[in-house]
């Protein structure tokens, strides 16, 4: 018969090796995630520059570290005292606990969010000019003949939208449509964030070229609703001579996103997908984190959306154009992200230098010096 001596030191040698196992575990999770691992699952931020992805990716990486060594200098010893001093049973208990109590407020958590309408990571439904409204086909587009101003960069900032939202010189002003048009589509930069109609870069290709320039961008559009919105909108102009739409490295992550109306990479339409756990989607936007599937399938649908708005531009007599501001000094990763997508995709596109100090320094879209240095690269280009 064996004696309760030996079985609490197979007790504590068990738990030794799973606590050494877990520690390990850990240790490894941190050493695998190095720059290279880095590169591949995380994609360039507006919000802020790539090493600075890069510091908070090492925090990251270090707090892995040094949850494994306390399990292993730890826990695992403490673990072990405990099965060998008979309480293993009542450490066991504790560890349950903990962990009971942790998956509960896990639970909890999720439960709350699911009372609450899921939004994209793009929605914004409040008072901030210019002000949205919900789309069924692609989001969100912009309240039409509607006016307001908003304080951006130590100055007041008027927006106007016309009776179809597209960003105009005064509420509720339409275009010519039978007039030769230059059409611009995209997201804030092309819109003219922070900028006067005059200052914003269809005014100012208009301006330099003397062709009427319309401004169909929205705030915070992806490539593939860039695209659905022309799909919609360029049929009401009988003389295109210019499609006009942005691509922006450090934007690219946004067209991964799924919990909105999207597009595949074969341009299929699917309604916003909201997450399953809820909980898990918002730690992985504090992170922003994207596995190798998603990134290869954002890169496939974004090429094929460039494509077809290429050939819808094609279709009606006009020439498209993809512009993509290079915000300088450009890091490696910017770089590596537009060769991957555009480059390896064969699209065609021009490269506009925006130096620092044409950006504003809060929320770094382009200044009215930043938007004429891409109007004027426009311009020529259509020249």
């Amino acid at each position: 018969m064996p004696s309760k001596g030996g079985d609490a030191a197979r007790a504590g040698t068990s738990v030794q090796l799973v606590a050494a196992a877990a520690g390990i575990a850990l240790l490894y999770a941190a050493w695998c995630m190095d720059r290279g691992w880095a590169e591949r699952h995380f994609l360039p931020a507006w919000a802020y520059p790539w090493e600075t992805q890069l510091r908070i990716l090492l925090a990251l990486r270090i707090a892995v570290a040094l949850a494994g060594l306390a399990v292993l200098l730890a826990v695992r010893p403490w673990a072990a005292r405990a099965a060998r001093s008979g309480r293993g049973r009542q450490a066991l208990g504790s560890v349950i606990g903990a962990l009971l109590a942790v998956a509960l407020a896990f639970v909890a958590v999720e439960l709350i969010l699911h009372t609450r309408t899921w939004q994209s990571a793009q929605e914004r439904w409040d008072n901030q000019e210019p002000l949205r409204a919900r789309d069924a086909a692609y989001g969100w587009t912009f309240v039409p003949n509607h006016r307001g101003a908003v304080a951006l960069h130590g100055r007041t900032v008027h927006y106007a939208t016309g009776p179809f939202g597209y960003r105009v010189a005064a509420a509720g002003k339409a275009p010519d449509f039978a007039a030769p048009t230059i059409v611009f589509a995209g997201e804030s930069i092309t819109l003219g964030y922070g900028l006067e109609w005059a200052e914003t870069v269809p005014a100012q290709v208009q301006a330099m070229t003397g062709v009427q320039a319309v401004n169909m961008a929205v705030n915070a559009h992806a490539t593939d609703q860039t695209l659905m919105r022309l799909q919609r909108e360029l049929p009401r102009f009988p003389h295109p001579v210019a499609v006009i739409v942005p691509w922006v490295p450090c934007l690219f992550d946004r067209n991964l996103d799924t919990d909105r109306p999207h597009l595949d990479a074969g341009l299929r339409w699917h309604p916003a997908d909201p997450p399953s756990t809820r909980i898990v989607e918002l730690a992985r936007r504090a992170v922003r984190y994207r596995s190798d599937r998603a990134i290869a399938e954002g890169t496939a649908m974004t090429q094929a959306a460039l494509r077809r708005v290429i050939a819808l531009a094609g279709s009606r007599g006009a020439r498209a154009l993809v512009v993509v501001p290079q915000f300088l000094p450009e890091s490696r990763r910017e770089a590596e992200v537009r060769h991957a997508v555009l480059d390896a995709g064969r699209i065609p596109y021009l490269l506009v230098p925006i130096r620092p100090e044409w950006r504003f320094p809060v929320d770094r879209h382009p200044t009215p010096a930043g938007a004429r240095a891409l109007a004027e690269a426009v311009a020529r280009a259509l020249r």
